[in-house]
C-alpha cells in the first residue's frame, strides 16, 4: 500500500519499562540504554533515513515517550539525515510514540475492514512478521480430509509485481467488510470469465 510501510525487522524493538536498576527519567539517552536496544536505534534511525530519502522528505519530528526522543534526537543529528533535509523538498510531520504507552491500543484489532480479519485469522507465514498463509490446496489435485493436516501449499498477501493484487489489497484495507468482498467476488469473476472457468459462487 502507498500509505502503508511496515518494519518488520524491528518487531521486537520495545522501550524499556522502568524498574529498579533501569535508566530514570533524567538520564535516559541513548548511552543509558543496553547496548543491543542501541544497536536497534541506529538501525531504525537508519531505516527511517532510507526511507524518508527515498520519499524525498524534509521531516520535523514530534516525539511522545522517552524512547521515542531518543529516535528523534537521533534522526535529527543523524548527518546523512541532515544533509538530506537540505536538499528535500516534501515536507513532512513524523511523530513517534513509544509502543509501552498505549499497549491495549497496540494489541487491539478493531477496525471494519477485511485486510485485518485477514490477518488476524489466517496463520502466518514463517518466518514473516506481517504475512500470512493462505491455503493454495484448494487449486490442486492435493485433497484431503484429515482436519489434522496442516497447510500443504502456502500463498501469501505480497504481491508486489501484480498491479491488480495491490489494487485488490487496497480495498481490502480501505472499504467496509462487507464492501471488500464484494470487489473480492468482482475479480475472481472476472478472472475466471478470463480462463473460461465455472463459475459457481455462494455469499453466505
Amino acid at each position: 500500500s502507498a500509505e502503508l510501510c511496515l518494519l518488520p525487522a524491528l518487531a521486537a524493538l520495545l522501550p524499556p519499562l522502568p524498574g529498579p536498576g533501569g535508566p530514570g527519567p533524567a538520564e535516559v539517552g541513548l548511552g543509558a540504554l543496553p547496548a543491543e536496544l542501541r544497536a536497534a536505534v541506529r538501525a531504525l534511525v537508519g531505516d527511517l533515513d532510507a526511507l524518508f530519502t527515498a520519499m524525498g522528505l524534509r521531516e520535523e519530528s514530534f516525539a511522545v515517550g522517552a524512547l521515542s526522543r531518543i529516535v528523534a534526537a537521533e534522526l535529527a543529528s543523524y548527518a546523512p539525515a541532515r544533509n538530506r533535509r537540505r536538499t528535500a523538498t516534501t515536507k513532512a510531520s513524523v511523530v513517534f510514540v513509544d509502543r509501552t504507552l498505549d499497549l491495549a491500543g497496540a494489541v487491539g484489532h478493531h477496525g471494519d475492514n477485511l485486510a485485518e480479519k485477514i490477518i488476524s485469522v489466517l496463520p502466518k507465514l514463517p518466518g514473516h512478521k506481517t504475512d500470512v498463509m493462505v491455503n493454495m490446496v484448494e487449486l490442486t489435485a492435493l485433497q484431503t480430509t484429515d482436519e489434522t493436516c496442516s497447510i500443504i501449499a502456502p500463498g501469501c498477501l505480497a504481491q508486489p509485481n501484480d498491479l491488480a493484487a495491490k489494487a485488490l489489497w487496497e480495498s481490502f484495507m480501505n472499504l467496509k467488510q462487507k464492501e471488500a468482498v464484494m470487489e473480492a467476488r468482482r475479480h475472481l469473476v472476472e478472472a475466471a470469465s478470463r480462463e473460461n472457468l465455472p463459475i459457481k459462487m455462494s455469499m453466505g
